[in-house]
């Protein structure tokens, strides 16, 4: 077997050159020829760079064919290191030092967190810069390092080299580094490839994060060790699995189960591309699939699924289920499937068939140790065997049944969580004594996080309370489902915590507390949540995000909602509302206390940020930008007071304004304030700062994002001649156009929408002032059931007619850097203007559509954290101009 991966692809190269190895959509195939010259080209890129065989690359990509191919570059000629892109600061810190990275590659587009701890450290930043022009994956790399070529030799990887370092998740000790040598992955890739049967026309579609083991061998390696091809697809998104499954035509696919839950959810409307792609199989790793799951799997897909077992020390694959006609069996991860696989006692002794034990395996594709972890390397290796921290037991027939987790790492649909991290919050709360994190059994998702707090004499604190205090401050995943109060935690009899045992200890505390539906409403509601999130079991009290929702599940619950109660609600009401208990209400029309401001992060002692709503109402989106700015940054939402439809719009900025300032002032009676919104909330931000500035209250910061001047008074300054109507036409549909050239087919699609969106507004619009003049002419006022009732077309007219007054004090601009209007004209700029103080301008790359997408929103929270912490320390904004900063910006001519 070939034990580089240098000789694998140039082997493949050699046999079939011009055969397809990696695609993508909207892409020109890769051939392995093209594939493996350009992994050597990488290797002397590095050597160039002073990158030798034996120094570690982190690399920190977006998903797609550029990080498949990096990944295969780096690896052939140093150790490749994939990170999680959306790593925070401290966790990329920790990553970086303990790798002793010699560099840093980064996608050139992709403004990280990484980049900075790395030029902290003394790390070497290397950019890659995609050329799509050219094959799926070709990349250029960017750099320089302090070390000569020279020192770096020219020598080649050799099989018993470190290939690949990957970090296991820390529960009660740090991350541990595992280093797995060529011949480790190549044996692993070759062990999955046979298992499968894989062959030069199969085609893996690789939806698995490619920093992940799974996704690294599981999918990648050993599509390539068989001579097959990998599609590459952005990152995962159940609504476009079937546009990649027509496009790129796989016939397989590997996944964690909640994966194929959310295409599981998807699929009955794409019977028909199912129908003319079929698959000839689906793999399932990295946690338990439950039966129904696969069934349903089978049924859909016609095609069988094949659950396997693996973990990272073990380069992925350890067991698994064979391939029809060989028997699978529902419940078991299957057989021993390339290295060797028992069942071990506490003493060290091998047991037979049927007595449960931990788990423990050996063979070539193992590694030979975690790095510099002598005590526990000990621990997990006994007589050449190595203990994977799993408890289970064979049957007769060899197949491998896993019974429970022995290591208390929570495996939550695939996400690893560290019970210890989560406690750390818990114990924030200033009502909490003591905290322990478990595992809790769950019906879908393998298992949950569940905890026991106690509190401190005298505090209170509900299940609710402390599940949203963790959603505040962690990632939505990591949020306890259940938290139960006790006046003891149990401990063994050591005194120590036994995570694995308490779910079965609290056993009735968690099940009394469930809730089930009592009222049509409710009923209904649980079916709604179970369906979308993908989870068997709803109680009325359970909290959205904590069982996983996000802002694009909220949109699916309330299309469902309009379609089973014919009652239209903004997903935006899950933050006031996050229960199925507090929803129903609100579908049954009943007040819940609403506000117009929505806490989103209490944070630390920093004063607060208040967010304006978009044109459309509603503040969801501005969660994750609240989360993306720090945990310590109290960030409030301020949504539209017609949301729900009970009260009238706001049909002017300024009497919102007035409306929301009266709100935040309730709230925070004096100033400083802090301000800012995206788009139209832009425009309502500034006028509530001068609104507060009249009323003698400082405002430190008034931050626009993206955010348009319509009009102008008539002595402002900040007027600029306009063209007439046909040159003025003429310049956007060039401009439009020229942009549509520069976007791939779904981009280009959703620029397309927007403008046709903007278009029908407008038109509306139009419309609207006709019935207006119509009713002016006989001295009528419009009757109200004539108004507009839809918020984005009432806030959108309210932008067009707003006409800023000057503020006098300075404001800080967020630009896209794809602008509608040359930089000389641009009415985002004119704000700075307007201000007394001038505009501080910051800018982000991609357009105005793509402004809140994960990438650019990373971006936007850097430059909104680095805007509030110079405000929250410089004084107030309104105290004297601001130097201004000129963003470069691209002409629409």
């Amino acid at each position: 077997m070939i034990t580089s991966l240098q000789a694998l692809l140039a082997g493949h190269a050699h046999r079939d050159p011009d055969a397809p190895a990696i695609v993508a959509p909207h892409r020109r195939a890769l051939t392995y020829r093209e594939l493996s010259a350009h992994a050597a080209l990488t290797v002397r890129r590095l050597r160039a760079l002073g990158v030798a065989r034996t120094d570690a690359v982190a690399v920190v990509m977006p998903q797609g064919p550029e990080l498949a191919v990096a990944f295969l570059g780096v690896a052939a000629g140093a150790i490749a290191a994939p990170l999680n892109p959306t790593y925070r600061p401290s966790e990329f810190d920790f990553y970086l030092g303990d790798l002793r990275a010699r560099a840093l590659i980064v996608h050139a587009a992709l403004d990280s967190p990484a980049r900075q701890v790395a030029e902290q450290r003394g790390i070497p930043v290397v950019e890659l810069t995609p050329v799509v022009e050219a094959g799926a994956g070709i990349f250029t790399l960017d750099g320089r390092t302090d070390a000569s070529p020279a020192a770096a030799g020219d020598d080649v990887a050799a099989p018993d080299d470190v290939a690949l370092m990957l970090h296991t998740s820390g529960t009660t000790a740090r991350p541990k580094l595992v280093p797995l040598t060529h011949a480790n992955i190549r044996a692993s890739g070759h062990n999955i490839a046979t298992t499968l049967g894989l062959t030069p026309p199969d085609r893996c579609l690789t939806i698995m994060p490619l920093f992940h083991i799974h996704g690294l061998i599981g999918a990648t390696l050993a599509s390539l060790t068989a001579g097959g091809s990998l599609a590459c697809p952005p990152a995962f998104n159940a609504e476009h699995f079937f546009d990649w499954l027509a496009e790129l035509r796989p016939t397989w696919y590997t996944a964690v189960p909640t994966m194929h839950q959310a295409i599981l959810a998807q699929a009955a409307a794409h019977r028909d591309v199912i129908a003319r792609n079929p698959l000839r199989f689906i793999r399932s790793s990295s946690a338990a699939l439950p039966a129904r799951v696969l069934s349903e799997l089978e049924r859909t897909f016609q095609a069988p699924v094949i659950e396997a077992y693996g973990m990272t020390e073990g380069a992925h694959q350890l067991a698994s289920n064979p391939v029809p006609p060989g028997r699978r069996k529902v419940g078991s991860v299957g057989r021993a499937a390339g290295p060797e696989v028992a069942i071990m006692d506490a003493d060290g002794q091998l047991l037979p068939a049927g007595a449960v034990g931990e788990i423990v395996v050996r063979g070539p594709s193992i590694t030979s140790g975690y790095r510099d972890n002598a005590a526990a390397n000990a621990a997990a290796f006994t007589d050449g065997w190595f203990r994977t921290g799993d408890q289970g037991h064979l049957d007769a027939d060899g197949y491998l049944f896993i019974t429970s987790r022995i290591k208390e790492l929570i495996n939550r649909g695939g996400e690893k969580i560290a019970p210890l991290e989560v406690e750390s919050v818990l114990l924030e709360h200033p009502a909490v004594a003591q905290a322990a994190v478990f595992p809790m059994p769950h019906a879908t998702l393998g298992e949950t996080v569940a905890a026991a707090v106690v509190l401190r004499p005298g505090s209170t604190g509900s299940e609710s309370e402390l599940q949203r205090f963790v959603l505040e401050r962690l990632a939505d995943y990591k949020a306890p489902s259940r938290v139960v109060c006790l006046a003891e935690i149990p401990k063994g009899p050591t005194g120590k915590v036994q995570r694995t045992t308490m779910a079965s200890q609290l056993a009735a505390q968690l099940r009394d507390e469930y809730v089930a539906p009592r009222s049509p409403a409710e009923t209904q509601l649980t079916r709604v949540w179970a369906a979308v999130l993908g989870v068997e079991r709803v109680g009325v009290r359970d909290n959205f995000f904590a069982l996983g929702g996000d802002s694009l599940r909220a949109s699916q619950v309330f299309a469902r909602i309009r379609k089973a109660f014919g009652k239209s609600l903004p997903p935006a009401a899950l933050l006031q509302a996050p229960t199925v208990e507090q929803l129903a209400r609100l579908v049954e029309g009943q007040d819940v206390g609403r506000s117009c401001l929505v806490l989103l992060q209490s944070g630390g002692p920093r004063p607060p940020f208040f967010y304006v709503h978009g044109p459309g109402g509603d503040v969801l989106h501005a969660r994750t930008l609240a989360q993306l700015v720090g945990r310590d940054q109290p960030f409030y939402g301020v949504q539209a007071r017609a949301l729900y439809g009970a009260e009238p719009p706001h049909r002017r900025i300024e009497e919102m304004a007035a409306h929301y300032v009266g709100e935040i002032r309730r709230h925070q009676p004096e100033g400083p304030y802090f301000l800012g919104g995206f788009c139209f909330g832009g425009q309502v931000a500034y006028e509530m700062a001068r609104q507060l500035h009249m009323q003698g209250q400082p405002v430190a910061l008034v931050a626009m994002i993206d955010s348009w001047v319509r009009r102008f008074p008539p002595s402002s300054t900040a007027s600029t001649p306009r063209p007439d109507i046909l040159r003025r036409s003429v310049r956007k549909a060039r401009f439009h156009l020229d942009a549509m050239r520069r976007l791939d087919g779904a981009a280009r699609r959703r620029y397309l929408g927007t403008r046709l969106g903007n278009a029908r507004m407008t038109f509306t619009m139009a419309l609207c002032r006709l019935v207006e003049r119509a009713f002016a002419r006989v001295g009528v006022a419009v009757p109200d059931r004539l108004q507009p009732r839809d918020l984005s077309l009432v806030h959108y007219r309210a932008g067009r007619s707003y006409l800023p007054q000057p503020y006098a004090g300075t404001v800080t601009l967020f630009v896209s850097e794809q602008s509608q209007a040359p930089t000389e004209n641009d009415p985002r700029l004119a704000w700075g203007k307007l201000a007394a103080g001038g505009a501080r301008v910051y800018t982000i790359p991609g357009s105005h559509d793509t402004l809140l997408d994960e990438a650019q929103m990373r971006q936007l929270a850097r430059y909104l954290r680095e805007s509030l912490e110079t405000a929250q320390t410089s004084g107030d904004d309104d105290r004297g101009a601001a130097a201004r900063h000129q963003p470069s910006m691209p002409s629409m001519s």
